[in-house]
């Protein structure tokens, strides 16, 4: 039986009792299976290193005991896939690290040393936002000095609570692969749910005694890599439980209704202020009745008093932290500061639900269809009467209701006392997006020029100057606006940054620059590119057999004005035609239209966020590369007379 894999045909066998990955005995000792005259022809070609064996096993005993057992082995072929001899392994209060053994073959597959205590290493895996965690990593290490030659680890990590299962990638990022495997074995009566992503095939099944197994089998496969403009996750197949026990807490994510009442109960009763809370909201809400005023008064509250902090111990990965708690430090992680501005809302009188979202501007979307844990973030659903707010509690400089590319529009499940609701953040269209710049330029005979610039950004285009700017320093905001001025030679005379401290859903930033040398001189004539300050320069590369889709997921619109004062004594000579590209994924207009003395240049890039076929690459790719090819057109100006 064979399937295909993202356009590759893969070969899938039937399982076995005893799989690869539950095999002990070194490599060295199994007739060299590794020797390098064994790879596949044309597997190493262009590689630094090949996988030759990943082979992923998961046992479930019950809902809150399983194991995890893996054995990889790789070849490393020269000096720059020296770093894939490296393994990590993270293990915390709910997995448990058994062993992590290893050992090093020569070319032929023969093993020449064992991985030694000297060759690992123990460290925390705190984040470097987090106060404190549980989590550590066991690193590993086996090199050589003559190539190629073979690492090989075997590891088994116990989980003594389970809410997740594994995933399994076939193809990896960091070379090809020659034999990869992954095998689900639980008790025959126990349910395994999966989900299969860009992947087609459905698992081979197998029934041992009292024990089911499932088990997928790919071979050769090349190295796994992004598109331009193409999905950021490799094909994968993810597999999850019906029902689940961590820390003593049971569940059942069989239903997204289930799953939620899960988190409902986790969080139950952690929504108590102190009385001295409760005093502060009543003061801040008394003098008004609006409930959407009441948020934005109890949100920039929130802003002001706290700071994202991350504390992960034991269930504390899932359950937030009580109310009093962050009222008490000023500081939490998301699910304490979203669980604290629940409590705010509570306290005046406001209905509010935290969401649970898979959080990232490239992340992909949770799947619908699918009921698991998928989710890396809480943010709070506030449904109003006339209006629905979403709020990120973890930023003290978002507006009230700006979600940001990373949270919006994706699936989102709704904690409410009746259990889970799958739900959608709202999507911003390009228009909410914008970055609106007007500009005066005068130009002198000598081709110096000064400019006055002012450029408004509203939407995700603020969020991006707020976060570079809004705890910056004067010096740190006027080296950010030095780089964001794409002009080839200026000098910053003025900046007005008032608006960056607000908590606006726009922001106007004001400019004075001084243009030495903006036009170029050649005898009687001026030459400039009247496109000021927004010059694209990079077209996607060309791929000849495109095979992923074109995810354009960032929607936005940039209009540019500017007026150019022409020098005495100069008139237009030259000026590249009006340019207009439409498409069904946006468009693009350009021109330059001279009135007396005064030349006005127009500029309206719109990207919409869509999904395009691999097909509809070469088009993407060509519209950029009109855009660049317009935004670097020249203008000629002649002195007239002597």
């Amino acid at each position: 039986m064979c399937f295909v894999l993202a356009g590759i045909v893969l070969s899938l066998t039937a399982p076995v009792a005893s799989s690869v990955a539950n095999s002990k005995t070194p490599a060295g000792d199994q007739d060299r299976e590794f020797d390098v005259a064994n790879m596949p022809a044309g597997l190493a070609q262009d590689a630094d290193a090949v996988m030759r064996l990943n082979a992923l096993t998961f046992l479930v005993e019950k809902p809150g005991l399983a194991t995890e057992r893996v054995r990889q082995a790789v070849t490393i072929l020269n000096e720059k896939g020296r770093d894939y001899g490296r393994t990590a392994v993270g293990y915390d209060k709910f997995h448990q690290l058994s062993y992590l053994r290893g050992w090093l073959c020569d070319a032929s597959g023969r093993k020449i040393r064992e991985l030694k205590k000297a060759d690992t290493k123990d460290y925390s895996a705190i984040a470097d936002y987090s106060l404190y965690e549980d989590s550590r990593v066991r690193v590993a290490e086996l090199y050589h000095d003559v190539y190629p030659y073979t690492v090989v680890y075997e590891y088994e990590v116990i989980f003594q609570g389970v809410i997740s299962w594994p995933s399994w990638y076939p193809y990896l990022s960091r070379g090809p692969v020659e034999r990869s495997s992954f095998e689900v074995n639980v008790p025959a009566t126990t349910p395994i749910r999966y989900h299969l992503r860009d992947v087609t095939p459905a698992p081979q099944i197998q029934q041992v005694g009292e024990r089911k197994i499932l088990r997928w089998e790919a071979a050769i496969l090349p190295k796994w890599e992004a598109e331009p403009y193409g999905p950021q996750t490799p094909p994968v197949i993810l597999t999850a439980p019906a029902v689940f026990e961590i820390a003593g807490y049971s569940g059942d994510m069989s239903s997204w209704s289930s799953f939620g009442s899960w988190f409902y109960r986790l969080s139950s009763d952690r929504a108590q202020l102190p009385l001295p809370a409760l005093s502060e909201v009543q003061n801040l809400c008394a003098n008004t009745a609006s409930a959407k005023e009441k948020v934005r008064l109890l949100y920039e509250y929130l802003q002001s008093k706290t700071r994202y902090v991350s504390v992960q111990l034991g269930i504390g990965g899932w359950q937030p932290f009580p109310a009093s708690y962050v009222y008490e430090r000023g500081y939490g992680d998301c699910k304490a500061l979203t669980n604290y501005m629940l409590a705010l809302l509570q306290a005046a009188g406001v209905e509010a639900y935290p969401a649970l979202i898979h959080h990232g501007d490239d992340a992909p979307d949770v799947i619908a269809e699918f009921p698991s844990n998928q989710f890396n973030h809480v943010i709070l659903f506030v449904p109003l009467a006339k209006d629905t707010l979403w709020l990120e509690c973890t930023s003290q400089t978002s507006p009230l209701g700006h979600l940001g590319v990373g949270n919006e529009d994706r699936n989102v499940l709704v904690v409410t006392p009746n259990g889970g609701k799958l739900m959608r953040t709202p999507a911003s269209k390009a228009a909410d997006n914008q970055q609106i710049r007007r500009a005066v330029v005068t130009i002198k005979a000598t081709g110096d020029g000064t400019a006055e610039v002012r450029t408004r950004y509203t939407g995700n285009q603020q969020d991006h100057v707020r976060w570079a700017l809004a705890k910056s320093t004067p010096r740190e905001r006027e080296d950010w606006l030095r780089e964001a001025i794409e002009v080839p030679a200026f000098r910053l005379v003025s900046a007005d940054f008032s608006d960056v401290d607000g908590k606006h859903t726009e922001i106007t930033l004001p400019v004075k620059l001084e243009l030495p040398r903006f036009a170029a001189r050649s005898g009687t004539r001026l030459f400039l590119r009247p496109n000021l300050m927004e010059r694209w320069s990079n077209v996607p590369e060309e791929v000849k057999e495109r095979r992923q889709p074109v995810e354009l997921d960032y929607a936005f619109l940039d209009t540019d004005t500017i007026s150019y004062h022409l020098p005495a004594g100069f008139a237009l000579e030259a000026a590249p035609a009006a340019v207009a590209l439409t498409t069904a994924f946006g468009s693009y207009h350009a021109a330059s239209v001279l009135h007396d003395n005064q030349l006005e240049y127009t500029r309206r890039l719109e990207i919409r966020k869509t999904r395009l076929p691999a097909a509809q690459y070469e088009i993407y790719r060509q519209f950029i590369a009109d855009v660049v090819k317009a935004d670097h057109a020249q203008i000629v100006l002649v002195r007239q007379g002597n």
